[in-house]
């Protein structure tokens, strides 16, 4: 989808598993190149909930380098689930899927 919609092509990776992805964050909390910019988080996710997630990069994050803007993507509209992207100051949106090509560009192309 990034590579149909978008004008140039950001550097991306990709985890199913949210705990990869906190350790990703451990491991580099002081290399400001390799954090990234952005995480998307479905909140149904496998192995560790999107729930959980938020719950422990938010004890993580205030010891990384670099601000990362977090955005909360999921087919779910339970008003539980839209409640989380108002509980964390880090969940910049709650996008409900699928994601479309005027969402996607309005968060990731350069102002």
């Amino acid at each position: 989808m990034i590579e149909t919609y978008l004008s140039y092509l950001p550097s991306t990776k990709y985890y199913f598993d949210a705990t990869k992805v906190l350790d990703f964050l451990n491991e580099n909390k002081t290399n400001n190149d390799e954090l990234p910019d952005m995480i998307f988080v479905d909140i149904n996710m496998g192995i560790m909930s999107g729930v959980v997630f938020l719950h422990k990069y938010n004890k993580l994050r205030h010891r990384l380098v670099k601000k990362i803007d977090v955005y909360i993507m999921s087919s779910s509209i339970d008003p539980t689930d839209l409640a989380l992207s108002k509980k964390y100051d880090f969940v910049l949106d709650y996008i409900i899927k699928p994601l479309n090509k005027v969402t996607l560009k309005k968060i990731l192309e350069p102002q």
